[in-house]
């Protein structure tokens, strides 16, 4: 059998490895062309079975913006995450009203899963949030059917509910019972804190992120499958954490938080200053 140098195959590896960097984007989610949109739904439905077109078109309208992953090589979508920006008023938030950030359908192709760009870009969207309205409390929310989402939000904000390792906030527990309660009715179960659909709905399919002896070994994601042990049947988890400055700078490699720091420019500066005048 003839060796190839070894020269020859850390190249390789490299360029592979290259091949499969992703590119983010914020772009508003008006501006989407149709290719895009039939891109996203294919990425959708490949990793969530029950996935309905009409139901996707319906959940992408209500946002504004909607962060873009692309291969660096060719261009082509591999991952997106849509988002909705809306303001408090002071009867919605026990502290007084705030901002309120809503990260409705994500998802990543398998092949490029285990880098970071979504979340640098999601953080620094955060970060020229927070920066707009430094005094004002800012808060993610987000509903999870699978425990790589939860991740998300267990790892980088401590001000968070439900986690783990500390009890549920009462303050942050109001607005995540308000918030789910306002927008999924009936289907949402206070109680447990969970989104059942009364109706078909989609869920990850079996065998994409099952959960294994090592990952249970997490105490996050054995927290996430106890608090949501419908997840695989569709089964939301509803999460809230409190966005704060500092928990964005450890997030952040420094260079993205300088750009981020360089406020929102073009087409999603519009889309959310649009948003702030419509809440």
């Amino acid at each position: 059998m003839t060796r190839l140098p070894a020269s020859w195959s850390t190249d390789a590896r490299s360029a592979g490895a290259r091949s499969r960097r992703l590119v983010a984007r914020t772009v508003p989610a008006a501006s989407l062309a149709a290719e895009v949109r039939d891109a996203m739904f294919a990425l959708f439905a490949a990793s969530y079975a029950g996935a309905d077109r009409v139901r996707f078109e319906r959940d992408l309208a209500e946002k504004q913006l909607v962060i873009l992953l692309s291969a660096r090589a060719g261009g082509a979508l591999r991952g997106f995450s849509t988002v909705h920006v809306r303001e408090l008023g002071d009867a919605d938030a026990p502290n007084g009203g705030g901002t309120l950030v809503y990260s409705g359908d994500t998802v990543i192709d398998r092949a490029y899963w285990g880098q970071k760009r979504l979340q640098l870009a999601f953080a620094a969207l955060l970060v020229r949030l927070k920066l707009r309205r430094p005094g004002r409390p800012l808060y993610w929310f987000l509903i999870s059917k699978g425990y790589r989402t939860y991740l998300l939000l267990a790892n980088a904000f401590p001000r968070a509910v439900p986690r783990h390792d500390r009890p549920d906030d009462p303050a942050l527990r109001e607005i995540v019972d308000a918030c789910a309660a306002a927008r999924f009715g009936a289907d949402y179960d206070a109680a447990a804190g969970v989104v059942r659909y009364a109706e078909a709905h989609e869920r990850v399919r079996p065998g994409l992120a099952p959960l294994d002896t090592s990952l249970l070994a997490n105490p996050h994601v054995r927290f996430f499958a106890e608090r949501n042990p419908g997840h695989a049947d569709g089964d939301e988890l509803a999460c809230l954490a409190e966005v704060r400055l500092r928990d964005l700078a450890r997030i952040l490699p420094r260079n993205a938080l300088r750009g981020a720091l360089g406020g929102v420019r073009g087409g999603a500066a519009a889309a959310h200053e649009r948003a702030g005048r419509a809440a």
